[in-house]
Order: C-alpha cells, then sequence, then structure tokens
C-alpha cells in the first residue's frame, strides 16, 4: 500500500461569506482559515494597508490592498473554490507572515498574542 503525501498547504483568495468580499488565506488548522482581508482602501482602521499591485484577481484592473490584522474563521464561512487569479499570478507574498498561536484557541482555555506569549482566559 502507497503512502500518501500531506498536501502542502499554498496561499489563496476565498470570498469570506459574511461580507461577500475577497479574503487572502495564509494558513489552516483543521477547520480554521487564518487569513486577512482584502480591500481598494489605503488605510484600514487608521492603518496603512498592504498594495499589492498588480491585482492578482481576474477582472480587476484597480490596485488591491491587504489589511495588516490577521483574523481567523471557520472554512465552513468562506467559498467553496478560489477565486480564479490572472495567468501566472503569484500569490505567495512572503512579507505577510503568519502569526503565533496555539492549539487550543477557540476553546477559550488559552489564547496567544503576537510577541509569543501564552496567556490564560476564563472559562465560564
Amino acid at each position: 500500500m502507497k503512502k500518501r503525501k500531506k498536501k502542502e498547504f499554498r496561499r489563496h483568495f476565498r470570498i469570506y461569506l459574511k461580507n461577500n468580499y475577497p479574503a487572502y488565506i495564509v494558513d489552516e488548522e483543521g477547520n480554521i482559515y487564518y487569513f486577512h482581508r482584502v480591500t481598494h482602501s489605503k488605510t484600514s482602521g487608521g492603518r496603512k494597508n498592504w498594495k499589492i499591485e498588480p491585482n492578482p484577481i481576474k477582472g480587476q484592473t484597480s490596485p488591491m490592498y491587504i489589511v495588516k490584522q490577521e483574523k481567523r474563521d471557520f472554512k465552513a464561512r468562506f467559498s467553496l473554490f478560489e477565486i480564479e487569479l490572472k495567468h501566472k499570478a503569484d500569490v505567495s507574498y512572503p512579507d505577510i507572515k503568519k502569526a503565533g498561536r496555539t492549539q487550543n484557541h477557540l476553546d477559550g482555555e488559552r489564547a496567544t498574542i503576537s510577541s509569543g506569549k501564552t496567556i490564560k482566559t476564563k472559562k465560564e
């Protein structure tokens, strides 16, 4: 019996169904996606966004910006299919790194902050 190789995760864009806009998926863990919002605005929340030029999404010509704040949500809240990109568009963006996190980040027992320190949270 042949052993299957684990499929390596690659970054991509999907539609975030909560707001019906694209999201840049940087990592997955179980049934969770870690992502950054996509916008056409230079700033978001008073902070500058990363400018992506040329826009890699097929059919769009205006410059695209990626919000620096990383978010996480369940995979069920994203479209089933990846967004179609322009021919040979590279979306690896090495400047955008994954934030630190723990295994039990959603069950309320533990949480991490961006510096890597672990803090305890109250369990109700």
